[in-house]
């Protein structure tokens, strides 16, 4: 019965006229936004408080701790805690990891490893099933004080009960589900709940059309994106060609990627794509050496707005769980996080 009313609602797309909060959350060095901001909603909930991540880490000197006493505190208080961590397939988890499940277990959170045969990339949390905050942040020390990262904290009890039943399958490791998005056009201000299985496709669903709809600018933020030319019908090849054709009707395209010095496979895999784009009209820079892209967020005619776990890449628009919400017709929100875009633009270097 359970699984029924969990799939049942999966199927479901929420759109209504944005009659809610959502407080954007830009981390960037020396400016710990998320670390900062999420405590204060652990500290205020008052039945449960539901959490999927893709890396926690505990440390001997701190740095996630707020966080993570946040979650025993709540547990603490007679709150329902439950935490669901990616288990790292057969490398399995690192002394970090493993001593962050074991701190909050011994302190009355409810932890759970995901099915190993998956990766669970999302990162998200749902209070009391009326606050959901989803975006690119997991909790480590560096995602939380040294990277580039976008949340957003949405209070929207439909949203966050939506969140709270997709957590409810991957607790249960219910992973052959097949979420469904409608078919375009949407309606106004709709907003889409992306809770991505493998194989689901919601991303993809979502993006080429609002891509579609630009009219004048698109700007990007990634850490991952990978073109595959031996791969035509890769998902990633797809959102490759959508920003060419809008180049093609005369859009703005500007995409900021990670540059991925410490790690030759990511850095390959960007460049490759940036030159590609690049050649084709599209205005690539890639973050300042010693910083980190981790930002997962579009912005098109500063009107609509994709947050989300999930890179550009085959395996997180294929095979990831993944998190993320797309919010149409959003202007304030889109102006405030097109401000960040520029500032982080112009810190780049040119190419």
């Amino acid at each position: 019965m359970r699984r029924g009313a969990i799939l049942a609602s999966l199927l479901f797309f929420w759109a209504l006229g944005h009659g809610f909060p959502v407080v954007p959350l830009i981390t960037r060095p020396g400016h710990p936004t998320y670390l900062s901001y999420v405590p204060s909603l652990l500290a205020a909930a008052q039945e449960e408080v539901l959490v999927a991540l893709s890396d926690l880490r505990l440390y001997q000197e701190g740095g996630t701790q707020p966080l993570l006493d946040g979650l025993v505190e709540a547990a603490q208080r007679g709150l329902e805690v439950r935490v669901l961590f990616e288990r790292r397939g057969d490398r399995g988890p690192t002394g970090e990891q493993l001593a962050a499940f074991q701190y909050l277990s011994r302190r009355g959170v409810e932890t759970r490893w995901d099915d190993p045969e998956v990766t669970l990339h999302a990162k998200f949390l749902v209070i009391d099933r009326r606050v959901l905050v989803v975006g690119s942040s997991h909790w480590t020390y560096s995602a939380l004080t040294d990277s580039v990262q976008v949340d957003l904290v949405l209070h929207c009890p439909g949203l966050a009960a939506l969140a709270a039943d997709f957590f409810e399958l991957l607790w249960v490791g219910g992973l052959d589900a097949r979420p469904v998005l409608a078919d375009p056009p949407w309606p106004a201000h709709g907003v889409l709940a992306l809770l991505e299985l493998p194989e689901a496709g919601l991303h993809m669903k979502a993006i080429p059309p609002i891509l579609a709809r630009a009219q004048a600018g698109i700007d990007l933020l990634l850490y991952r994106f990978s073109y595959y030319p031996q791969y035509p019908e890769s998902p990633s090849n797809t959102l490759v060609e959508a920003l060419l054709e809008a180049v093609r009707r005369g859009v703005r395209v500007r995409v900021l990627l990670e540059g991925g010095e410490d790690f030759p496979e990511l850095s390959e895999a960007n460049r490759l794509v940036g030159a590609y784009l690049s050649l084709s009209g599209v205005q690539v820079r890639f973050d300042p050496p010693g910083e980190t892209m981790h930002a997962k967020c579009l912005i098109v005619d500063g009107r609509d707005v994709v947050v989300s776990s999930a890179n550009w890449s085959y395996y997180s628009l294929a095979k990831n769980v993944e998190a993320g919400v797309a919010l149409l017709d959003a202007t304030p929100l889109a102006e405030e996080l097109k401000t960040t875009f520029e500032s982080l633009w112009e810190s780049a270097p040119s190419p």
